[in-house]
């Protein structure tokens, strides 16, 4: 057992969490960026300042923008590598918002950490909290709900085990990978737990590739045979699996173009010599 506070323990798992892709291990979260404010400095602030591991600590100069870099990141390292963000309660946590909306769609891992109010609510409100008259439990960090593939709050402090260990399961789910949000209450951030000695051995999350039925593959044979100007979409899966050189060759060879979705592009490096040539 390791008696530490929540937030500590919250750095701690985060450093110790890779992913494996091909046979090839790296490691997954490379860091945090932050803005330090109310409800984050004296809780994750003074965690990540007494021993922040191997991770790199960024400071941010705007929430919203921290947050689309990191899920630029993300994607420039074929999902498999983040740096999550954390911010303030209230107007920080909801310039995130949407950048957690733009990767749930675009199926990006980003991972938020949003700070919320006291989960004792004796100091109440606090400053910028949203005050809904109808629900104390309501808070900024609802909005995230709607917008995350993953949304937890974070009120007791052996609470952030479970939370982290579902939100590693989204963030390396290459189908349903999107944003993962967990508010975390700014006064439970300083409690302290005695956490299993297991939560932080190092854990290896495998990306696998799934190999297509036989029967899809000749169903998609005779869809392209049977066409008379087929065409080949390159999207996001081509990019985050590294197949666009096969992609290239399986044009080449069968004298069939192929177009680029938003997520698709830069997959094909060659894509202006390949796919112009071919267009008919």
């Amino acid at each position: 057992m390791a008696k530490m506070t929540m937030a500590q323990a919250l750095v701690k798992f985060l450093d110790n969490q890779y992913v494996s892709f091909d046979g090839k291990e790296t490691k997954f979260v490379d860091g945090i960026f932050t803005v330090f404010g109310h409800g984050i400095v004296l809780g994750l602030g003074e965690a990540l300042d007494s021993d922040k591991g191997g991770l790199r600590v960024y400071q941010g100069k705007n929430e919203q923008g921290m947050a689309h870099v990191a899920a630029s990141f993300a994607k420039m390292n074929n999902r498999r590598k983040i740096i999550a963000c954390a911010s303030s309660i209230g107007p920080g946590s909801a310039n995130m918002v949407t950048a957690a909306a733009t990767a749930t769609v675009n199926h990006v891992p980003l991972l938020l950490f949003p700070a919320d109010a006291f989960a004792t609510r004796q100091p109440d409100p606090v400053l910028q909290q949203f005050e809904q008259v109808n629900s104390l439990a309501t808070t900024t960090n609802d909005a995230y709900k709607a917008v995350t593939r993953y949304w937890d709050r974070i009120q007791r402090p052996e609470q952030i085990m479970s939370a982290l260990i579902n939100a590693m399961r989204v963030l390396t789910d290459t189908a349903e990978t999107g944003a993962v949000a967990i508010s975390i209450c700014q006064d439970v951030e300083g409690e302290s737990f005695d956490y299993p000695d297991s939560f932080f051995e190092k854990r290896v999350h495998k990306i696998t590739r799934i190999a297509p039925a036989c029967d899809e593959i000749a169903d998609i044979a005779e869809v392209v045979k049977a066409g008379k100007k087929p065409l080949v979409i390159c999207g996001g899966g081509v990019r985050y699996s590294e197949a666009g050189e096969a992609l290239e060759e399986f044009c080449k060879k069968f004298n069939i173009p192929f177009a680029e979705t938003q997520s698709g592009k830069s997959a094909c490096l060659s894509v202006g010599q390949i796919s112009l040539p071919f267009i008919r």
